[in-house]
């Protein structure tokens, strides 16, 4: 097991103590990894995607996560908060501009970032990029389930028609405001969804990763922000697309049911000059080879430039 060269807490107000650690060489180029989620955690797997000889990589858990604390809280937690804690982070660090590597949520989150904060970010890898728009929350929750009919199946069992027209309200419902049995059963519900839309997608089930987080607290979190839209509209989003000076290397499955190749088509109409590695059948998760291989290649190929 990697062992980090530094680790911490760092306070960031509002009662949230943000975890973090240093992996590689101290002296080499930054670069920061954002979680994917909302409410997912850091993880040594991570680490597989660098030469640790060459980089200097700071891991750390988005408030409410993993082992940041109070864990699974939602005061104080938005989108427009973790941009800053992570420029936050970054001056903690002594780090002048950083890589911003990110998957899934971590993707959108690192884009609104590097619109908030251009100085600070000197390239982006981005993996599976999450849009919060109408449309794609009703392909995973609605849609989908035309391609994992089963797995929709069991996330909805015993629902009632208008809940069944409404997945995403529902669950969110249940974990925020529901008795603490009924929202334990709603969590374990959203969690077997994904794992079964992902062991679809690949073939075969998902290794555990070990991630310090527990579904209540991921799936109260991930709900807290799909139902408000992650706090940013459309607008928003696109102006922070245009205040960005890097160019960003989207590399996303053709194959991906969770974030369909659309969201990067959709950026592109506002980032022309992106750079695009479809990757052939290629699925969401870096526990697909053909994933992992082909972030691997674009975090180095950052090296050369």
């Amino acid at each position: 097991m990697t062992v980090p060269f530094s680790q911490g807490v760092l306070d960031v107000g509002d009662g949230h103590q943000l975890y973090y650690a240093e992996f590689g060489t101290p002296k080499a180029p930054a670069v920061v990894v954002l979680h994917g989620g909302p409410g997912s955690s850091c993880h040594s797997g991570m680490l597989e995607w660098f030469d640790l000889t060459r980089h200097r990589v700071v891991l750390f858990d988005q408030r409410g996560c993993g082992r940041s604390t109070p864990k699974g809280s939602l005061a104080a937690n938005t989108t427009h908060h973790l941009i800053q804690d992570l420029e936050q982070l970054r001056r903690h660090l002594d780090i002048s501009t950083w890589l911003v590597v990110g998957g899934s949520w971590g993707a959108l989150l690192g884009l609104l970032y590097a619109g908030t904060h251009p100085a600070s970010v000197d390239g982006m890898v981005l993996r599976g990029v999450f849009i919060p728009c109408d449309e794609q929350l009703e392909w995973f929750f609605q849609d989908l389930k035309a391609l994992a009919p089963l797995a929709w199946s069991n996330l909805t069992e015993g629902m009632s028609v208008n809940e069944n027209r409404a997945v995403l309200p529902t669950l969110a419902e249940r974990l925020l405001i529901g008795a603490p049995d009924i929202a334990l059963d709603a969590a374990a519900r959203w969690g077997r969804y994904e794992e079964e839309i992902m062991a679809a997608m690949l073939g075969r089930r998902v290794r555990s990763n070990g991630r310090q987080i527990t579904e209540l607290d991921k799936y109260r979190v991930q709900s807290h922000y799909l139902s408000q839209g992650c706090f940013v509209n459309e607008e928003e989003l696109h102006s922070a697309l245009r205040r960005m000076t890097v160019v960003p290397v989207f590399v996303h499955g053709t194959h991906d049911w969770i974030c369909p190749p659309g969201n990067v088509v959709r950026l592109l109409e506002v980032l022309p000059k992106a750079e695009v590695r479809w990757v052939l059948r290629g699925t969401h998760t870096t526990e697909d080879p053909l994933i992992r291989d082909a972030l691997r290649l674009a975090v180095k190929d950052c090296e050369r430039t």
